[in-house]
This record gives structure tokens, sequence and C-alpha cells, in this order.
């Protein structure tokens, strides 16, 4: 929202705004500082992000008026909280840190990806691949699930030796209470290369010879249906591929700034509920706290 114009309007007609004089460290010189309540400064900008939190239009001029006397009430009440040493509290001093280090990150991740924007030929390069991999036919395929790899080779080894049939299976399966699915219409792009060269060599109703790994499970496979398929237009599936890249982009810069960073253990974590001795712990400061402000 760029309301800037019409904002310093409405408030000129209230407030004269300046700059900053706070050394808060989140409010610089290039903010425009509307009213300060008890010292603590509310800026155009913050006022800005309430009307665009609560939908306020540019020319909504009541809304606006009430957007501002709500934030100096609730930092009056804030104030307060500082003056009576509740806002130093070790509780909400660390929900303070947490919402700071919180918006940082959300900010950032929006920064990243409009500065990383995925390609159309990154999108193009995709869909050939899935098309490549989808193959000519579509599935629905049963499972079974395994948690140990060892019980469904048992499974398995019956199943293709003619000792059990399918329908057999199903009943042990029950009776163990394995967890059985049937899934909805899949092609080859959406399993492992592997996987999906032998399920297109399968024929309906028979069982897949290997075991698929899926996460933590085994999982036995059958083809229960199988039917021609011909892969969507790229115009239909674009933006979920983008949305796909740019998430395993997202993800891939995650991963190796958490590599980079330099992390020095302070207190073992199984320590981090007990406090040290000496060292009071959040139920005796919340209480010293109060004590002080109280003298």
């Amino acid at each position: 929202m760029n309301c800037k114009p019409l904002i310093i309007l409405f408030l000129s007609s209230f407030f004269l705004a300046c700059s900053p004089t706070s050394d808060d460290p989140l409010v610089s010189s290039e903010d425009t500082v509307m009213v300060e309540v008890d010292g603590e400064p509310l800026t155009l900008e913050m006022l800005e992000v309430q009307m665009e939190m609560r939908g306020i239009e540019e020319d909504d001029i009541d809304g606006m008026r009430q957007a501002l006397e709500d934030m100096i009430r609730v930092v009056a009440v804030a104030r307060r909280g500082d003056r009576e040493a509740v806002s130093l509290r070790p509780r909400v001093r660390a929900e303070r840190r947490l919402k700071d280090i919180e918006v940082r990150y959300l900010r950032y991740l929006e920064a990243f990806q409009a500065d990383h924007p995925v390609s159309e030929e990154e999108i193009r390069e995709v869909y050939d691949l899935q098309r490549e991999r989808a193959g000519p036919y579509r599935y629905r395929l049963e499972t079974i699930e395994f948690p140990g790899q060892g019980d469904a080779l048992a499974m398995l080894d019956a199943l293709t030796s003619g000792a059990l049939d399918f329908r057999g299976a199903l009943e042990q399966a029950g009776r163990e209470q394995r967890i059985v699915r049937r899934t909805d219409w899949i092609d080859g792009s959406q399993v492992p290369p592997a996987f999906s060269d032998l399920l297109a060599a399968t024929d309906p109703g028979r069982v897949l010879e290997q075991l698929l790994p899926y996460q933590d499970l085994w999982l036995i496979v059958r083809v229960a249906e199988r039917e021609a398929f011909t892969p969507p237009p790229l115009d239909e599936v674009r933006e979920g591929i983008r949305r796909t890249l740019q998430r395993e982009r997202v993800q891939a810069m995650i991963d190796s700034t958490r590599s980079a960073v330099e992390v020095v253990p302070v207190l073992p974590l199984e320590s981090a509920a007990e406090p040290a001795p000496g060292v009071a712990g959040p139920a005796d400061a919340d209480t010293d706290n109060a004590q002080t402000s109280s003298d």
C-alpha cells in the first residue's frame, strides 16, 4: 500500500510528522514518526501495515483515525508494561524475540523469492522431463504398508511364489492391523524412475516384484487398474511446477544457510529447563521484577 501522501495530509490536521528521535533500532531516519506515546514512536509505516492488515482503504478517513487511535492505546499499555517491568520478564522477552525473528525470517523468504524467480525455461525443462517419465499409462495402485523390510519381503515372496494370493494378503494385513491403501490415478512421473519402469512392465492385477520404499515404510504394490494416459498441457500445470521449483529453491537456501552458520553450544538441552545454582528461575525472576517495580 502506497498511500503516504493521503495519510500525511490526514495527519497534518492532527499531528506534525517528524524525523525519528528514538534510539529504537527498528526506527530509522527513513521512517516518518507520526506521534510519540510516552517516548515510543509510532511511524507512518506502522499505520500502513495496520491499514493493510485490517483492509482499510486509502480514502477511509474514519478507519484510518480508528486504526491510529487503537495503536496509541496499545502502545500506551505496552509502555505501562515497560515501566512496571512486565516487558522484561523472561517469558515476555522470549516471546518478543521469537516474534521479531519470525518476521525477519518470513520477510527474507519473500525477498529471496522475488530476487530468485523461476524462469519459463526452468518450468519447460521440468515439464518436458515429466512428460517423458509419465509414460503411456496411468495407474490405480493398492498398497500394503510395512514398517520393517523383513516382514514385507516375506509376504512379497509368498505372493510371487503363488503361496499366497492378493486377497489372502489383504486378509492377513487386516489381521495384523496393517494399513492398506488404494491410490487415486498416478502416472510414472510421480514415482521413482526405476519403479516407474517396473510399473510399466506389470500387467493390471499383478503385484510388483519389488518393494516400494516410502518414507520410513516398505510397500507391497499391486496394479489395480491401468489406462492410457496423455499428460496435461503445460498451461494447466505451469503454476504447480513453478511453486514446486520455488519451494525447492527456498528449501535449498535454508539448508545451505543452516550449514554455514556457527552454532556454539552454551547450555545442554536437558539442562535448559533447570536454573543454574544461584540463578533465579523464571518464577523467581518475575517475582523479583514485580518487587522492584513496587519498590
